[in-house]
């Protein structure tokens, strides 16, 4: 929640907050099963994540591997399939695919990598740390650290900053 805070978002207000909150939950769950409890808890989250994803559009598969910090700032349809692996300290806007492509497997990203709004991520990709993934980019192929990548296809463009 600190990072929800530190970005100015009310962390128990934020839709991204309750949708990596009932991610984590179903993650630890599925690796704790519970005894006797299991299918009884397991039903009740199944329903809260079934109620969150409908108001928010926020589906977090709870096979993808989400590292720790990872950020959603504005609500809105995002999609996490099971193949996906995403790093620590990650930003995920609205409207974003990242899974499922042509070629099995998915996207791995590094860590620090900021997604931009109505981006895909498809397919065995890797995203280097730090990378920054432009709003509207259909990512196909690799990005390497520190890249920015825009365009569809996405691809890494120099970004110089004037002062």
């Amino acid at each position: 929640m600190a990072r929800f805070r530190a970005h100015g978002y009310n962390g128990w207000a934020s839709e991204g907050f309750w949708a990596l909150t009932i991610y984590r939950l179903q993650r630890f769950l599925r690796q704790a099963r519970p005894g006797i409890l299991w299918l009884p808890i397991k039903l009740v989250v199944g329903v809260l994540k079934k109620l969150l994803t409908l108001v928010t559009h926020i589906n977090l598969n709870s096979q993808a591997e989400i590292g720790p910090g990872m950020l959603i700032p504005h609500v809105g349809p995002i999609q996490v399939f099971p193949w996906a692996k995403i790093g620590a300290d990650c930003a995920i806007h609205q409207v974003c695919t990242i899974g499922a492509g042509s070629k099995p497997g998915g996207p791995v990203i590094g860590d620090h990598v900021m997604i931009g709004c109505h981006t895909c991520i498809l397919g065995p990709v890797k995203v280097g740390d730090r990378a920054k993934i432009g709003a509207g980019a259909v990512v196909v192929s690799d990005i390497q650290a520190g890249a920015t990548a825009v365009g569809v296809p996405a691809r890494s463009v120099q970004v110089t900053m004037k002062p």
